[in-house]
């Protein structure tokens, strides 16, 4: 049967905390969430959410106030998600990567009075808190002591009182559930305003994509402080009263070994995760297990339609971002895996030029996307009404990203257009050329990216990360980009790297790469007798 919670329910209703309580009263015995050595039942979950918003409406925190989330995956960053909800109060979930400038810009956005942060962690929060006048009040899960002159407390302790239960508090979907920070690949990240409804919309979509029940088990390494782990992985599990495996983070040595000891039936990649796992394990790892289902996004045509081969599965993708939802969809009957997809009954996407006029199809220019259903797409930036505009330009959300329409509808995604490189006059897609390298035999990872040129514009630099063990020289990699790319497109300098620059949730920093474009270790093609033109050994 499918559930209730998939289809049909109304704006007021679409609340993750409001869902939580109807499925603790419907199936409530049921196991919600393996973390560890804790099996956590879907009435066990409501009731630690109901401890969470008792003792917060204790402390003072209202509706729509912000709470900062400084956690590692771990069941109470469950808790207190579900909890902070159930009494209006607005989640800001922080990078764990993330050092004293990172956490001075996302918490000087707007005011934030209270902050929960685990004690090991505390460390690069302590070295800015006293520059932030808001915080009230510092709650550690641990036990170490904070030197911070703002009140302090134990999450374990405030937990563990009796509290009375808060008043009733009308939440609804339009209003704000969550800030999720973006990447930060490019530049400083915003905060993106997230209502209820955009999650709950996000992840019925996926749910229903990927055609989950209650007896699917969903395998999450993802970071809960982005809307990947929370609104693509544990909103559809919660829906559909499916169990969620929730993992500290992804390991390519751990992937296949907790798959088949935990039974999970789904797991959520980006293309970098699928290609290390492609080229780091072999059918026979997977073997036996009960994995049917892969959703993602990122992945190249060849290693989504290899992933499927090796093992067996049913493979779904499709393409969005943390503002604009997640409105394209690949097909389930005859897809162009070339494509990201088409979009969704219920949103609409335009590819425009530099002056916002609408492009025929096959012209690349940015990607826009709008929606019909309410509170759909982002509801602003936090503390930030000029990029807001700037992003909401003639009533389209424009996704900063490339690509192009085909006369069927089809979505073709070409990168971002920041990433943009133009090579005497010629635009190069990043994504093109990573696409091409990644091909190689030994290459496990790459980065393409735009590095000065003498002459005059830019020119194509890559670095590459190889297999374990593998001898690879950057004129196998050249000559092999001369038979996919075009000329202009060829890349330059070759960098072999240990390893690139990311954030938690495995995107490449970039804006890190461009910041030191040439290392000794940097090959030009150029130059015929180069120092470093010799093999890379791991």
């Amino acid at each position: 049967m499918k559930s209730p919670f998939l289809s049909g329910l109304p704006l007021a209703e679409q609340v993750a905390a409001h869902i939580l309580r109807k499925q603790a009263q419907r199936i409530g015995e049921r196991v919600f969430v393996v973390c560890g050595d804790e099996r956590i039942t879907y009435a066990e979950a409501n009731r630690r959410a109901d401890r969470v918003a008792a003792a917060f409406h204790a402390l003072g925190v209202a509706k729509g106030e912000r709470v900062a989330l400084l956690l590692h995956n771990r069941a109470a960053y469950l808790d207190l998600w579900f909890g902070l909800s159930r009494i209006g109060a607005i989640q800001l979930p922080l990078n764990t990567a993330y050092k004293g400038p990172q956490l001075l810009h996302s918490l000087r956005r707007a005011p934030v009075s209270v902050v929960v942060v685990e004690d090991a962690l505390l460390p690069e929060l302590e070295a800015i808190i006293d520059q932030i006048a808001a915080i009230k009040t510092l709650i550690v899960l641990g036990s170490s002591k904070p030197r911070a002159n703002c009140k302090h407390m134990f999450l374990n302790d405030i937990l563990s009182r009796p509290h009375a239960a808060p008043p009733a508090v009308t939440i609804g979907g339009a209003d704000v559930g969550a800030i999720m920070n973006t990447s930060g690949t490019t530049g400083p990240s915003k905060g993106v305003l997230l209502s209820h409804a955009q999650q709950y919309i996000l992840g019925r979509n996926i749910a229903n994509d990927m055609a989950l029940t209650e007896h699917d088990v969903y395998y999450n390494f993802f970071p809960l402080f982005h809307n990947t782990a929370q609104a693509m992985i544990t909103l559809p599990v919660l829906l559909t009263g499916a169990q969620m495996v929730l993992i500290d983070r992804f390991s390519v040595t751990r992937f296949w070994a907790d798959v088949r000891e935990h039974g999970c039936t789904a797991f959520y990649y980006i293309g970098e995760i699928l290609r290390i796992l492609l080229k780091s394990t072999t059918a026979a790892d997977g073997a036996g297990t009960k994995l049917r289902i892969g959703w993602g996004i990122g992945a190249s045509a060849a290693d989504f339609a290899e992933f499927k081969s090796r093992h067996g599965l049913e493979m779904r993708s499709g393409y969005g971002s943390t503002e604009g939802n997640v409105g394209v969809y690949m097909p389930h009957d005859d897809p162009n895996l070339s494509s990201v997809g088409r979009a969704l009954p219920g949103f609409e996407v335009r590819i425009a030029d530099e002056t916002n006029d609408p492009l025929p199809p096959g012209k690349t220019g940015e990607i826009l996307v709008r929606a019909t259903e309410p509170c759909t797409v982002m509801l602003g930036y936090d503390g930030d009404p000029a990029a807001t505009l700037a992003a909401w330009k003639d009533l389209w959300f424009h996704t900063g990203d490339a690509g192009y329409l085909d006369t069927d509808g089809n979505l073709f995604f070409k990168g971002r257009v920041k990433d943009g490189i133009r090579v005497r006059g010629e635009n190069v897609s990043a994504f093109e050329v990573e696409e091409a390298i990644a091909q190689v035999d030994g290459v496990l990872e790459v980065a393409a990216i735009a590095v000065p040129c003498e002459l005059g514009g830019d020119d194509v630099k890559i670095a590459v990360v190889t297999s374990a063990g593998c001898k690879l020289d950057a004129q196998t990699l050249i000559a092999h980009a001369e038979k996919q790319l075009p000329k202009f497109a060829v890349p330059r300098y070759v960098e072999f790297v240990a390893a690139l620059p990311k954030t938690e949730t495995n995107k490449v920093r970039k804006n890190v790469l461009r910041e030191t474009p040439f290392t000794p270790a940097t090959w030009d093609r150029l130059k015929l007798h180069h120092p470093n033109n010799k093999e890379h050994h791991v």
